[in-house]
């Protein structure tokens, strides 16, 4: 305000000219006034005033001789108006063509839903959560609605005005006979005086069980602490979902009609309310009820195929253990913007798909971490303690016998935490044991071949022999010698090929077993009695930091330890696994309680604790394997509908449930393309082949993936296969 004022007139040159096309303000008029009295300014050019309309106060400066006044309508002109309606015409083009919403000033960012297709399911939620509201409020006001958006899907500024402008046009198509819009809807709010406000989140509550949550408040006038609470998520692709009403837990699927009452909580009463709608032929489609936590109180939902007449609604509520019965319909029309979003057809003639994956993670390794990982639920009382500290040794003791405990590996086995992710513990174990015997080396695929490399051109031990196969199948494991010691991957991480069991290795062999599990562990059932040693890092099936490995021990590999020195093979500090003890070599057995080589991250360490007791919250190893082939399923019904992809693991015993690696009737550049799409789209991180493998994809289905998350990204695939073909896709096996 006031930039030009007396001061800066006198800096000025005698006679400047004053020009102010801008805004009124920008000149103290006063000033202004006065310097043309003088001769200071020679003249002014004005076409706004501090006040609009200009008021008698002004006056003498309108009328003064050196000033000239026109009005503030330079796009009143022929030319500008001809360039407005162009400007107009082209921006609605756009909009109804899914483009974005440009120059509009009196409604919400829309644009950014078409940036962000994935949310629309939650707007569409947010105008049923506000109908919801209205229409309990029977004849209460709203004084004020409260929006909590909680979850990094849309606790999203971008996206805020969007959903206000959804709630209250869902409560205020309600409340208001006039027509209510997304454009119209927060000036008619602002016109009855309500007051909102939205708060964001990127975590839900951790007990919740929901990625995304979104809950509104209305506060209802003249009634003190009188707030209704509804919250609300979606499931999937487009599910939408009520979840709560005023801390009843209910589950409401999409439906118009819903009958919602609360009801005491004993035996019998919801049979009664059935029969009265059976007895009318109002068919029921869905039911949920919520109970109160001392269990006296419930609410129930019932949404039915067709509306209930007040006839049939007065019979429900004279049943005497029911009250506030209430019937709530919610209206299917959808928004011609969403209409015309929802279409999202593209030049070319192909679908991209409206659903977005919510985490786009699929990376082999490192891998997704675990459903609501949050660093700030992390213990932080063992950073910057020594990992030797009683605090620290206790934490590392933790994360051992947790492993133990969930994957069920025998007492008499040794766990420890040991340097270099799983490659660090599994050459560990060769240049510590392998010498004594032959050495058999299986491998079908990339790791497992290096394995063979260290064995044959690093160690040196000339009688090794390589049973092998090409990527997609197994070789002949039982060529396996059971004097000899055997290398094997459990699970090939860049193959898709695992073993289907271990029944293989004979239970009377004097050689060992090295099982490298690195993308095994935790995913799939270990026989670990056939197993010698065995090795994994954090970073794989349960998405942990990388850098550490963890190193598996039978009876068999301790006995190896102390009774064989390779000879002539120099080992560094972080290999040593045994030491002497009054002259008698022996395992350090400190290293299996966690008094580690060398310095662990401690953070990675609580890190990996922290998903030790997500893996108990599912079901420990069984609930982790179930999520691992639930998700392989989504996969196996995708591929068997669709000809131009295929496992690359050519039987289905062997197929990976965790690094699923799959093929594409491509050419290698079209499937560079291809997965340069889905990253771009931010749908599949990280799902291309691995260097050394056929092309195609490798698309991680361990347990920490939600299975949602692949059924979002199938649509997806079709996609970027249309899109790179050129062609949609019609043929199926």
């Amino acid at each position: 305000q006031y930039i030009i004022d007396s001061h800066s007139l006198s800096l000025c040159k005698k006679g400047v000219r004053i020009v102010n096309c801008a805004r009124g303000g920008v000149i103290n008029e006063d000033d202004l006034l006065a310097a043309l009295k003088t001769g200071h300014v020679a003249g002014a050019s004005l076409d706004t005033f501090e006040v609009e309309p200009p008021v008698e106060g002004s006056l003498e400066l309108r009328m003064h001789k050196n000033v000239i006044v026109s009005p503030h309508l330079g796009a009143s002109t022929s030319d500008a108006q001809e360039r407005v309606a162009k400007q107009i015409a082209e921006n609605m083009s756009d909009i109804m063509d899914g483009g974005a919403f440009v120059g509009v000033v009196n409604a919400p960012d829309l644009g950014a839903v078409n940036k962000t297709p994935h949310i629309i399911p939650y707007v569409l939620l947010a105008e049923k959560m506000g109908s919801l509201q209205a229409q309990l409020l029977s004849k209460s006001k709203i004084h004020a609605i409260s929006i909590y958006l909680s979850g990094k899907d849309i606790a999203d500024t971008k996206l805020t005005d969007v959903i206000k402008a959804a709630v209250l046009k869902g409560a205020l198509s309600v409340l208001s006979e006039e027509n209510i819009t997304y454009v119209n809807a927060v000036s008619k709010a602002e016109e009855l005086g309500l007051k909102l406000n939205v708060n964001l989140s990127e975590a839900t509550d951790r007990g919740s069980g929901y990625q995304n949550l979104m809950t509104v408040d209305v506060e209802v006038e003249g009634a003190l602490n009188m707030i209704r609470t509804v919250e609300g998520t979606v499931f999937g692709h487009n599910d939408i979902r009520i979840t709560g009403i005023d801390g009843f837990e209910i589950d409401i699927p999409h439906g118009e009609n819903v009958v919602l009452f609360n009801n005491q909580d004993k035996p019998g009463s919801l049979r009664r309310v059935a029969d009265k709608f059976a007895a009318h032929n109002v068919n029921i489609s869905h039911f949920s009820l919520g109970r109160s936590a001392k269990k006296t109180l419930a609410m129930g939902a019932f949404v039915l195929d067709t509306p209930a007449s007040s006839d049939v609604l007065k019979q429900v509520a004279d049943l005497a253990e029911l009250t506030n019965v209430t019937q709530v319909q919610f209206s299917t029309v959808v928004d011609p913007i969403f209409r015309a979003r929802t279409a999202a057809i593209n030049v070319s003639g192909l679908s991209k798909p409206l659903q977005k994956t919510r985490n786009p993670e699929f990376s082999s390794g490192p891998c997704k971490k675990r459903p609501g990982h949050s660093l700030a639920a992390l213990r932080t009382d063992c950073l910057g303690r020594s990992h030797r500290s009683k605090l620290g040794k206790a934490r590392l003791k933790r994360a051992i016998d947790d492993t133990k405990r969930i994957l069920g590996i025998p007492s008499d086995y040794l766990v420890g935490l040991v340097p270099a992710s799983d490659t660090g513990a599994y050459e560990m174990a060769m240049w510590s044991m392998l010498g004594e015997r032959p050495v058999d080396a299986c491998h079908w695929e990339s790791f497992g071949k290096g394995w063979m490399t260290d064995t044959v051109k690093h160690l040196g031990l000339k009688d090794s022999r390589e049973i092998k196969a090409e990527y997609g199948v197994l070789p002949d494991l039982t060529q396996t010698n059971p004097d000899h010691d055997i290398l094997f991957t459990f699970n090939g991480t860049t193959s898709g090929v695992r073993v289907p069991d271990l029944n293989w290795i004979k239970d009377d062999r004097k050689g060992l077993t090295f099982n490298d599990a690195t993308s095994a562990a935790f995913a799939m059932d270990i026989d670990w009695k056939k197993a010698d040693v065995s090795t994994y890092s954090w970073q794989k099936v349960l998405g942990g930091e990388g850098a550490h490995g963890m190193l598996i021990l039978s009876p068999r590999a301790v006995a190896r330890l102390e009774s064989y020195v390779p000879p002539n093979r120099p080992l560094p500090k972080i290999f040593r696994l045994t030491k002497k003890v009054d002259g008698v070599l022996k395992v350090d057995r400190n290293i299996f309680k966690g008094d580690t080589i060398n310095t662990p991250s401690m953070l990675c360490v609580e890190d990996y604790i922290d998903a030790l007791e997500w893996a108990d919250s599912v079901g420990g190893l069984h609930g982790l394997i179930k999520r691992s082939t639930d998700n392989l399923s989504v996969l196996e019904k995708f591929v068997e509908q669709n000809d131009w992809i295929n496992f690359l693991a050519k039987d289905k015993a062997t197929r990976s449930s965790t690094s699923v690696c799959l093929t594409l009737k491509l050419e290698k550049d079209q499937v560079k393309k291809f997965i340069a799409l889905l990253e771009a789209e931010g749908v599949a991180y990280d799902i291309g082949a691995y260097r050394e493998a056929p092309d195609g994809l490798r698309i991680w289905c361990g347990a920490t993936v939600d299975k949602e998350d692949l059924e979002a990204l199938l649509p997806w695939l079709n996609w970027a296969y249309e899109t790179v073909v050129d062609t949609p896709v019609s043929s199926a096996k």
